[in-house]
C-alpha cells in the first residue's frame, strides 16, 4: 500500500507542467526613416535601391521601414545627387533626415 502511495506521488508530480518561459527582445516596432523637405519629383535611394519618390516618406502618412544597422541614404532630383548621407538605424528609432533648400 505505502509504494502504491509514492507510485501515485510521483505520477501526479511528473504529470504537472513544467514552468513555460518567453524571451523577448525588447521593443518589437522596426527602425523607421522619414524624409523632411525632399524637392517634388526627387527619389528615395537606400544602400542603392531605388525606394521611390522622397516626398511620400515624410512621415505624414508614410514611414520607410528599415532594417537594424548602417544604410546609405540618397535624395536625388535627376541625375544630380541632392542628399546624401550614412545612417545608422536601431530598434524603435525612426531617423529623420532633413534636407536643407527643399519643400517643406
Amino acid at each position: 500500500m505505502r509504494i502504491l502511495n509514492i507510485l501515485m506521488f510521483v505520477a501526479l508530480i511528473s504529470a504537472c507542467a513544467m514552468p513555460e518561459t518567453t524571451v523577448r527582445s525588447g521593443s518589437a516596432s522596426p527602425p523607421g526613416l522619414i524624409v523632411k523637405g525632399a524637392p517634388a519629383g526627387s527619389t528615395l535611394l537606400v544602400d542603392g535601391l531605388v525606394i521611390g519618390p522622397a516626398t511620400d516618406f515624410n512621415g505624414n502618412p508614410k514611414v520607410l521601414a528599415v532594417l537594424v544597422g548602417v544604410h546609405n541614404v540618397e535624395v536625388r532630383s535627376g541625375t544630380s545627387v541632392v542628399f546624401s548621407e550614412k545612417v545608422f538605424s536601431s530598434n524603435g528609432e525612426t531617423h529623420i533626415v532633413r534636407i536643407v533648400g527643399g519643400a517643406q
